[in-house]
């Protein structure tokens, strides 16, 4: 059985804190109301941001593809949390709504959305695989794991809903809900996975091996 954190290095892990640092030093530049607190103009702020940016990220340069790759998506996975909660992304749901979406469900779908693609970005940008593979990968049965994207996808979704009780069900009704969207599609998917590849895809040394 493979160790997925292998694939995380110390200085990919670096890389992707130094960057997110930055992006985040420029968002409370921007955002935050310390300008005001300090009576100081938000230019001030802005280059203190790139000052120390520019410290963080100096060996920028020369980094190895790990190192580039954890800093873009430590730089998208920011940018697109601030921007989603800063509400600059709010057309997303509106354009929902137009075409016939109603209000709750469009915005529960984009908050979904946002986790979803967060939890893509963070776990390539760390291990360079996707998190399906992580998750999947350990089940020698399973057999290319990426293609369950859509359905993770759906399964966020269908959990972000019931969180945010879209259907202003009770508190009964708001519990069934979410179990059942946790215990049908597992296993359901569990089941057809194993009765599809289980049988004639397992050897029994893969679960002792762990390489």
């Amino acid at each position: 059985m493979g160790d997925p954190w292998k694939s995380v290095t110390p200085k990919g892990v670096s890389a992707f804190v130094n960057a997110s640092t930055s992006v985040i030093l420029f968002w409370i530049a921007f955002e935050s109301s310390l300008t005001t607190v300090l009576g100081i103009h938000i230019a001030y702020t802005l280059v203190l941001a790139s000052l120390i940016s520019a410290y963080l990220l100096r060996n920028i340069g020369g980094y190895d593809d790990i190192q580039k790759r954890s800093t873009k998506q430590a730089i998208f996975s920011v940018v697109l949390l601030w921007f989603s909660t800063a509400g600059y992304l709010n057309f997303i749901p509106e354009i929902l709504i137009q075409i016939g979406i109603f209000s709750n469900l469009a915005y529960s779908l984009f908050v979904g959305t946002v986790f979803f693609v967060l939890i893509f970005s963070i776990s390539y940008g760390l291990h360079g695989k996707y998190f399906t593979t992580l998750m999947l990968e350990h089940m020698p049965w399973v057999i290319n794991p990426d293609k369950y994207l859509l359905f993770f996808w759906l399964w966020i979704n269908l959990i972000t809903a019931g969180i945010l009780n879209i259907f202003e069900l009770n508190m009964l009704w708001y519990f069934v809900n979410l179990f059942f969207y946790f215990l049908f599609p597992s296993l359901f998917f569990g089941t057809r996975i194993q009765e599809k590849h289980g049988a004639k895809n397992v050897n029994k040394d893969d679960y002792f091996n762990d390489d």
